[in-house]
């Protein structure tokens, strides 16, 4: 069994306490031990050692991605007043693409740079097919959450439902999963189907909710501001032709039986304390994008709120198309900072984003209990990055929270090398 020896300051583990002078031994894609560099069984004595300073950790979880739109982000780079707005110009570009070979290429593009921060595993959106595949070319992993948008009733039984069947039916290098995109951009009755359908094959969930200020108006009262990139179309949904249904946001996305312990929800911003507990309840975890958020224009996360009210929490980059980079670390140190300006004050918030940024995310993706990823134990992936940051005292946690972003110096998928700043980039 060939081995090899991964080493650095401190190793964070995240399921457990950091290790001083630590190493992980990886054999046959999985870690076969860790521990402190003293204590290193002899039998491993001879294993090449890969030697980094700073942090060693599990492999990064961006639980909300849309690699796709990598090559947006002129739109990224901008400034936007609301998620309306933001959507207007999003719209432009997306109808620019004529050549679907774009979106595999922006789709690698966004891999590889999530990849050089640290991120081992994605929870990738894929709109258009053409993007599907980007993961295992560039040798990581995730969930390919095929995405249904602007379904009505009619159209979906008219043709569209056959047509998501067919995408679902075509077999891909990492498993995949289903995106309902919105409950505002799906007929409920769509939604309800797509949740049974993935609910058969046993497949994870991820979609968009409480994105929009106005939203809510939306589920309440039929108000059809949410949609206006739908232009003439909007009034088709049924929520506009019915006057709405009197719903808060996350109460309508219960009722059409999105919120389950399978799924997870990407942005969650716009919910009050009810709705909060709701998703807690139903074992819905949500993935925070404060980057995102910020480009867009809209209000900062209540992740204040979603930690002292004791949820599981992940964190995405989503798209350059809203983002400035595909570095998941910048969003967890905005994270801290919005948390302590909301009024947090446990002791335990690096902690908790550290374990945001990994184990959260492999939990709402449904890949950390039975696949091991988010933590490193013995047998788990050897899915590892190293942070070159520097530790006052012991404090590790807050030295990854507040110093990783641009520091990753490697990332290791499955055992193999995918990233390393001293060389040439992987391909």
């Amino acid at each position: 069994m060939k081995s090899k020896v991964f080493s650095a300051d401190w190793v964070l583990p995240v399921a457990a306490q950091p290790i001083r002078n630590g190493v992980v031994v990886v054999a046959d894609e999985r870690i076969v031990w860790l521990g402190t560099a003293d204590e290193m069984p002899a039998e491993w004595a001879e294993s090449p050692v890969e030697r980094r300073s700073g942090v060693l950790m599990p492999g990064l979880v961006n639980a909300h991605t849309h690699l796709q739109y990598t090559h947006f982000d002129e739109v990224g780079r901008g400034s936007f007043t609301s998620f309306e707005d933001w959507s207007d110009a999003f719209g432009l570009v997306y109808d620019e693409v004529t050549d679907p070979s774009a979106w595999r290429d922006a789709a690698l593009d966004g891999a590889r740079q999530g990849i050089a921060t640290g991120t081992t595993v994605f929870a990738e959106i894929v709109t258009n097919d053409e993007a599907r595949g980007s993961l295992s070319e560039c040798r990581v992993t995730g969930i390919e959450y095929l995405e249904a948008i602007g379904e009505f009733g009619n159209s979906w039984r008219d043709g569209g439902r056959d047509t998501f069947l067919a995408r679902l039916a075509a077999s891909g290098a990492v498993p995949f999963g289903v995106s309902p995109h919105a409950p505002y951009s799906l007929d409920g009755a769509v939604i309800s189907d797509l949740m049974q359908i993935a609910a058969e094959r046993d497949l994870r969930v991820h979609s968009h909710v409480g994105e929009s200020a106005v939203e809510a108006d939306l589920y309440r009262s039929g108000v059809n501001t949410v949609l206006t990139a739908y232009g003439d179309l909007r009034d088709e949904f049924e929520l506009v032709r019915k006057g709405g249904v009197g719903h808060t946001t996350a109460e309508y996305a219960d009722s059409i039986g999105l919120l389950v312990p399978t799924a997870h929800l990407a942005h969650a911003i716009y919910l009050d304390r009810a709705e909060r507990d709701l998703l807690r309840s139903r074992g819905t975890q949500v993935a925070l994008c404060p980057r995102s958020n910020k480009v867009i224009g809209l209000d900062a996360p209540p992740v204040a709120a979603y930690l002292t009210e004791g949820h599981e929490i992940a964190v995405g980059t989503d798209s350059l198309a809203s983002s400035p980079s595909m570095d998941l670390m910048a969003d967890v140190a905005l994270l801290a900072v919005l948390a302590r300006e909301q009024g947090y004050t446990d002791d335990d918030l690096y902690r908790r984003l550290v374990r945001a940024a990994t184990l959260g995310g492999a939990l709402a993706m449904g890949v950390a209990d039975s696949l091991g990823y988010g933590s490193l134990t013995v047998g788990g992936p050897a899915d590892l990055a190293v942070f070159d940051v520097d530790v006052h005292g012991d404090d590790v946690e807050r030295a990854v929270v507040e110093q990783a972003a641009g520091r990753c110096t490697l990332t290791v998928s499955a055992g193999r090398v995918v990233h390393d700043s001293s060389l040439a980039p992987v391909g």
